[in-house]
């Protein structure tokens, strides 16, 4: 994994009291916010499977749960 300037993480209060999210999802979330360069989360299930300790199964299975999900926090 790259290092990068990390002193934390910040969820905001429309995710953190989703609940339609799970505890997962909204660390997921985070997670994707805190990489996002203006430009998109360009991390791979890979790292993402090593970040979390997770496979990748599991990995695209968030994604894709936080995807479907994602129309309804805008």
């Amino acid at each position: 994994m790259n290092e990068r300037n990390f002193k934390g993480v910040w969820i905001p209060k429309q995710i953190w009291e989703c609940p339609t999210l799970t505890l997962q999802e909204k660390v997921f979330f985070t997670e994707i916010e805190s990489l996002d360069n203006d430009e998109g989360c360009f991390a791979s299930n890979g790292y993402f499977a090593e970040f979390f300790g997770l496979s990748k199964t599991r990995v695209s299975l968030v994604i894709k749960s936080l995807d479907r999900k994602s129309t309804r926090l805008n």
